[in-house]
């Protein structure tokens, strides 16, 4: 298979030119997946630290306004004055606390916040936690919604005094800074987050704003890490397609917090990157092929300049010059095409002339030819006459002697006949 100049020229470049190209783009592709998986490994880590460190600053926070309000409670004497302070401390947080209570040293809530009748909680977490074990304070998960996403936690604290215990307060709280610190770190609507429990109950989560993004299957692998109280980032399969899961601990409350990231959120970069490189490499085949045309164009031109008068030449017009002005090799190679058939013309010119002289060298010889084969003709044909002439003549001699011979047989017969006649 015949390969021309030009697919010569193409394929050069693409050698010499997009090749390399090719081959550092896609290094550079496979370099930059892996220094963004660990960046955003890295970045990860330190973001659900961060997001962790607001949940507990979140709840101390809350713990620290019940330590104050606890302490407030007791400068008040009568259960009503207690009560109209904690309802005025309720109405400072109308979107935070749900209700406020103070319990006795038995347990006994003594005053409630909201219109519920008052209860018995000595045998409740939230009171003996605190009591038997002298805890800075109690928290635990108590409700989930997830339709609105918001949980309401029980935070007790104690009250001392003389290193002895007299009672608690109890809160329970919306935990909407929770939520309001996790989108901090919501950083796509393709992300799904939870906030779980060491029984893997759900404290907090965000969803994933399309369906798409989000499966049942990252919840139970969410449930499953808090139950194991697993810290790990890694990336895996779900039915949502790859994701990049890390999970840390709370051991503050036992809790367990994880994030699923699309794995293709987190490779975006790369792809913008490899989108660049494919525009960069088209543009590289379009400037390739430019200029093969544009050196085709140069050399193959010329070439075909030289191929068509040598065609020309062929078909004998030998006048034929070509016109080739590349100031290089090329013009040389024309000028020595067009040399050649000058000489070719001068060639064909004395080989004409020869051939008219040798033309008229043969007519003449032609001539002398016919004229010498008259000239032996005529003497053919005399001496053909003077042969006729003498074959004549011994013709008539021939005839003369067959006579003569004839009757002296027929003298020797009459003599023999006469001899027998004497005898007899």
């Amino acid at each position: 298979m015949k390969i021309f100049l030009r697919e010569k020229f193409f394929i050069a470049f693409f050698i010499l030119v997009l090749a390399p190209l090719v081959t550092v783009s896609l290094f550079s592709y496979l370099n930059t997946r892996k220094f963004l998986m660990e960046s955003i490994k890295d970045y990860n880590k330190l973001l659900i630290q961060s997001m962790i460190v607001g949940v507990e600053d979140v709840v101390l926070n809350y713990k620290n306004l019940s330590q104050s309000t606890l302490n407030n409670v007791g400068f008040f004497e009568t259960i009503e004055e207690k009560k109209e302070f904690l309802l005025e401390n309720k109405k400072k947080y109308p979107y935070n606390i749900k209700f406020l209570s103070v319990l006795d040293k038995s347990g006994k809530e003594i005053v409630r916040s909201d219109g519920r009748s008052l209860e018995d909680k000595s045998d409740k977490p939230e009171f003996y936690q605190i009591k038997e074990k002298k805890k800075d304070y109690y928290v635990a998960w108590l409700n989930f919604n997830p339709v609105v996403g918001i949980s309401t936690v029980i935070i007790s604290v104690p009250l001392f005094e003389e290193n002895e215990f007299q009672g608690a307060l109890i809160s329970e709280v919306f935990l909407s800074d929770i939520w309001s610190k996790m989108v901090v770190g919501y950083t796509s609507p393709k992300d799904n987050i939870y906030l779980l429990t060491q029984k893997g109950e759900p404290v907090a989560e965000i969803l994933a704003a399309s369906k798409d993004f989000r499966s049942d299957d990252l919840k139970e692998i969410a449930q499953g890490l808090a139950e194991e109280k697993k810290i790990v980032i890694q990336e895996i399969d779900t039915e949502s397609g790859q994701m990049l899961f890390i999970a840390d601990f709370l051991p503050m409350f036992d809790w367990e917090l994880v994030v699923f990231r699309q794995v293709s959120e987190i490779y975006e970069p790369a792809s913008i990157l490899a989108s660049n490189l494919i525009l960069i490499t088209l543009v590289t085949l379009i400037f390739i092929f430019m200029v093969s045309v544009f050196f085709s164009r140069l050399i193959v031109n010329p070439i075909k300049k030289l191929q068509g008068g040598v065609e020309i030449i062929r078909r004998g017009k030998l006048g034929y010059r070509v016109d080739i002005r590349t100031n290089d090799e090329i013009e040389e190679l024309g000028k020595a095409f067009n040399r050649m058939a000058e000489e070719l013309s001068r060639y064909h010119s004395a080989l004409e002339e020869s051939k008219i002289v040798l033309q008229i060298k043969v007519k003449a010889r032609t001539r002398e030819l016919e004229e010498l084969s008259k000239s032996l003709e005529d003497k053919v044909k005399e001496r053909t006459r003077e042969l006729e002439e003498r074959l004549s003549e011994l013709e008539k001699f021939h005839k003369l002697t067959v006579g003569r011979e004839l009757k002296m047989m027929e003298l020797k017969k009459e003599l023999e006949e006469l001899k027998r006649k004497n005898k007899g």
